[in-house]
C-alpha cells in the first residue's frame, strides 16, 4: 500500500471532521456546500479504490447499503427514566423545598467528587444551583462510543432496554462518528451520550409538504416525523430526512470525574456533539422560574418545537445522594408549558385518496380560531385513529395545532356527547373509484391505476411550482377536467385546447389562452423538472437532479437496469427499484409517448453562465419569505446562473438574499459585513 494514499485518506477524514464541528456543532462553518463534497468525493474515489482502508468511523459511512430486516433490543447499562413533569410555578417551588428537606443536614464536605478544597467544609447546603435546558419535543436516545468512536445507538423504548438503531442514526449529520476533540482532551475508554432527535421546523413543514403532493399520509407532528424516521428499515430513506440532535447528558461516563451538569455540557462540545445553545446555570429556583417564564413567550422564535424546561440540579454529587424512584430521578423535573387548544365540533368527516392511492381522513370542523389563524379541517391521519380515540361525526373535541403547526383532533369530549353523534364506518371501498381498497400496515390504499383521485392528485403534482409550473392550472380546474373525462392523466395537459377551456367555471376566452400560453411554456422545461414531475415513488427534486445530471435523456433513464442506478451517488436500491417499476409500467409508457408527441422536452438543458453572469460562481444563501419567489426557485435561478446555494453563511458567502422573517441567518450576514440584498435588489442582479 502506496504510503501516500493512506496519509491522504487520513487527511481527507481529518479534515471533513474538523469542518463537521463548524458546521454542525459550532453553526461556523468556514466553507461552502461545493468545496465539502469534493472533499467528500475525493475520500469516496480512494476509499472505492482501496477498500481494505475502509473504517466504521470514516465520514463516508454514514449511510449503510441493505436495510436491516429488524431492530434489536438492547438493554441500557443505566436506565433512561422519565422525568416528572408540572404545568405550575407552584410545583416547582415544592420540588425546590422537596429537595432541600432532602438537603437538610447534608454538608458540602458530604458530596461526592467535591475538590479538596472544599472536603473539609462544614458548610450546610442552602441554596440548589439548577440549569435550565429547552425541554425539546423529539426522541431521547443514546450514544455509545467506545475510545472516541460511535459504536451503538438505541432508543429510549421503556427505559430499561430500547430498540438498536444505529444505522439510522448514523445518518444523522450531528453525531460525529469519531469525537471531534483536540488530541490534549482525555477520551474514556467507554462513554454513554445521551440527546434529543428532532426535525426542524421548516424541514417539517417541507416534508410534509412533499408527502402531500406526493399523496402520502402526513405526520401529525415534528416528533412523530422524527420518531418514524428513526424506525425506518432503510437507513438509505432515513438519510433523507434532516434529523438533527441535541445532546444534554451523559449515561454512563465510567471514572471520569465530572462534578457538575455544566461541566458534563461543557465536555460533551468539546468531543463534538451539537448541545442547545439557550442552557443556563441559576442560583436558585426564583431565578429559575424567570428564566422558564422568559422562553414561554419567546418559543416562537426558535427553529425546532419545545414543550417546556427541563430543570436539573447541577451538582452531580447531589444527584447521589437525592437518588432515583423507579420511574424518574428526583433531582431534575420538566416544567411543560400549556398547549393552546380550543373547543369545537366535527361536522363531517371525509376521505381524501393521495396519489399514491392512500386512503386518508379528514375532519371537517366548525370553524374556530387557533393559534393565530381559524382552523377547520384536521388531518386524522388513519382510520385506526378515529377507532383509538372513538371519534364520531357531530362530536366535539378539542383541537391542537400539533407541534404548533398542524391542526390536531386531541380529546373528544363525550360528557358532551347527545346520542346524535354517528360512528364512521371504515370504508371497504375507494370513495373515487370504488375499486377494492387493502390495508398496508396502518394505511388503507386503493392499487387501482385507473383511480380517477390518484389521477387528480398526480396531475396537480405534475403541474404544481416545484415540477412543471403550470401557472394558472390549480387543483380547481384539474378537478373540473378529469370529472369531464377532458384529461386521463398528465400528459393529456398538452392536447387541450382553448374550446375545452372555456365552457369551465371561471374560466374565459382569456383566462383559456393564458393557461394554453402556460402550457406551452411548460414543454421546455428541463429534465429534472419533467423526472420530479412524474411522480415516482421516493423521488422528489433532488434525486431528481441527480438523475437528470447522469443520463441527459429521459430514454437513457427509462432504460437503466436497477444495477445501474445502484451505482449512483445518493440512489439506493429502494429508489432504484421504484424508478425500474415505474418506468416498465405499461401505462406509464403510454403516458411518456403522449409527451413525446406533444413534444415536451425529454433532455438536460446544458448551460453556459461562467464569464456571462455576474452571479457565476458567487456564493448565495437564501433566507425568510421573498416576494414573487420561492425560496427553491430563487435557489434554482441562482444555479441556473452559475451560482453556489449554501444553508448556512460563512465568512465565505458573498450574498444573502434576506426576504420577510429572515432570522438568526441575518443577524450572522451582518457580523461578517456579507452584501445582503432584498427581493428587488436580487432581480436587479440575475437580470444584469
Amino acid at each position: 500500500m502506496n504510503k501516500n494514499v493512506i496519509e491522504k485518506v487520513e487527511y481527507l477524514r481529518a479534515k471533513i471532521r474538523y469542518h463537521d464541528g463548524k458546521y454542525y456543532v459550532s453553526n461556523m462553518p468556514e466553507i461552502e456546500d461545493y468545496e465539502y463534497d469534493q472533499l467528500m468525493k475525493q475520500l469516496e474515489m480512494l476509499e472505492n479504490s482501496h477498500p481494505q482502508l475502509i473504517t466504521p468511523d470514516s465520514p463516508t459511512q454514514r449511510v449503510s447499503g441493505e436495510p436491516v430486516p429488524e431492530f434489536k433490543s438492547v438493554e441500557h447499562k443505566i436506565p433512561m427514566l422519565s422525568i416528572e413533569n408540572t404545568y405550575s410555578e407552584e410545583e416547582l417551588r415544592e420540588f425546590d423545598r422537596r429537595i432541600r428537606r432532602k438537603l437538610k443536614n447534608t454538608r458540602l464536605s458530604d458530596i461526592a467528587g467535591r475538590t479538596s478544597a472544599q472536603e473539609g467544609s462544614l458548610e450546610l447546603i442552602e441554596e440548589i444551583e439548577y440549569v435550565i435546558e429547552h425541554k425539546i419535543d423529539g426522541v431521547a436516545i443514546s450514544l455509545w462510543y467506545e475510545n472516541g468512536i460511535f459504536t451503538r445507538g438505541a432508543t429510549r423504548g421503556n427505559g430499561i432496554r430500547g430498540d438498536d438503531v444505529t444505522a439510522n442514526l448514523r445518518t444523522v449529520k450531528d453525531i460525529p462518528l469519531r469525537f471531534l476533540c483536540d488530541d490534549h482532551i482525555r477520551i474514556p475508554p467507554s462513554i454513554e451520550i445521551r440527546g434529543e432527535i428532532y426535525l426542524p421546523d421548516g424541514d417539517f413543514q417541507i416534508l410534509n409538504q412533499r408527502r402531500e403532493e406526493e399523496g402520502e399520509p402526513l405526520f401529525a407532528n415534528p416528533r412523530n416525523a422524527a420518531a418514524g424516521s428513526l424506525k425506518l428499515l432503510n437507513p438509505q430513506t432515513t438519510a433523507k430526512r434532516p434529523l438533527r440532535l441535541f445532546a444534554y447528558a451523559f449515561g454512563y461516563y465510567g471514572d471520569s470525574k465530572f462534578t457538575d451538569h455544566i461541566e458534563c455540557l461543557e465536555t460533551i462540545k468539546k468531543f463534538g456533539l451539537p448541545v442547545n445553545p439557550h442552557y443556563k446555570l441559576c442560583k436558585n429556583m426564583d431565578e429559575a422560574i424567570s428564566y422558564c417564564n422568559l422562553w414561554e413567550s419567546r418559543r416562537s422564535e426558535l427553529e425546532y418545537q419545545v414543550d417546556g424546561m427541563v430543570i436539573k440540579v447541577n451538582s452531580l454529587g447531589l444527584h447521589g445522594i437525592l437518588g432515583s424512584t423507579s420511574k424518574a430521578p428526583r433531582w431534575v423535573i420538566s416544567y411543560k408549558y400549556q398547549p393552546e387548544e380550543s373547543t369545537t365540533k366535527i361536522e363531517t368527516i371525509k376521505v381524501q385518496v393521495g396519489k399514491t392511492g392512500i386512503l386518508t381522513p379528514v375532519a371537517e370542523l366548525d370553524p374556530v380560531p387557533l393559534s393565530g389563524t381559524t382552523v377547520s379541517r384536521a388531518s386524522l391521519y388513519n382510520f385506526d385513529e378515529i377507532e383509538r380515540k372513538d371519534i364520531r361525526v357531530g362530536d366535539c373535541v378539542i383541537v391542537r395545532k400539533a407541534g404548533e403547526i398542524i391542526p390536531q383532533v386531541v380529546k373528544v369530549l363525550k360528557e358532551k356527547r347527545t346520542g346524535n353523534e354517528q360512528r364512521f364506518d371504515v370504508p371497504e371501498k375507494c370513495p373515487a373509484c370504488e375499486g377494492d381498497v387493502i390495508k398496508e400496515e396502518v394505511y388503507l390504499k386503493c392499487h387501482n391505476p385507473l383511480c380517477t383521485a390518484q389521477a387528480k392528485r398526480r396531475i396537480v403534482y405534475f403541474a404544481s411550482r416545484n415540477a412543471m409550473n403550470i401557472e394558472g392550472l390549480g387543483p380547481a380546474l384539474i378537478e373540473q377536467l378529469v370529472d369531464k373525462k377532458i384529461i386521463n392523466d398528465y400528459a393529456d395537459i398538452y392536447s387541450l385546447k382553448v374550446d375545452d377551456l372555456v365552457p369551465l367555471e371561471r374560466m374565459g376566452e382569456k383566462s383559456a389562452q393564458n393557461l394554453i400560453t402556460e402550457i406551452e411554456k411548460s414543454k421546455s422545461r428541463d429534465l429534472h423538472l419533467l423526472v420530479c414531475a412524474l411522480g415516482i415513488q421516493n423521488i422528489g427534486s433532488h434525486a431528481a437532479e441527480v438523475l437528470s445530471k447522469e443520463f441527459g435523456t429521459l430514454d437513457k433513464l427509462m432504460n437503466a437496469s436497477v444495477e445501474e442506478l445502484e451505482e449512483i451517488f445518493e440512489i439506493g436500491s429502494i429508489t432504484a427499484k421504484s424508478l425500474v417499476d415505474f418506468f416498465s409500467n405499461s401505462h406509464t409508457q403510454d403516458v411518456i409517448r403522449k409527451l413525446k408527441t406533444a413534444g415536451v422536452n425529454l433532455t438536460a438543458i446544458s448551460r453556459h453562465t461562467k464569464s456571462v453572469s455576474p452571479i457565476a460562481e458567487k456564493s448565495f444563501v437564501v433566507t425568510g419569505t421573498l416576494n414573487g419567489y420561492t425560496r427553491k426557485e430563487a435557489e434554482g435561478i441562482i444555479k441556473n446562473l452559475g451560482g453556489r446555494v449554501s444553508s448556512a453563511v460563512s465568512s465565505k458567502t458573498d450574498f444573502l438574499i434576506a426576504g420577510e422573517s429572515p432570522g438568526s441567518k441575518l443577524t450572522k450576514a451582518k457580523e461578517l459585513g456579507t452584501t445582503i440584498l432584498n427581493t428587488e435588489e436580487f432581480e436587479k442582479l440575475i437580470n444584469l
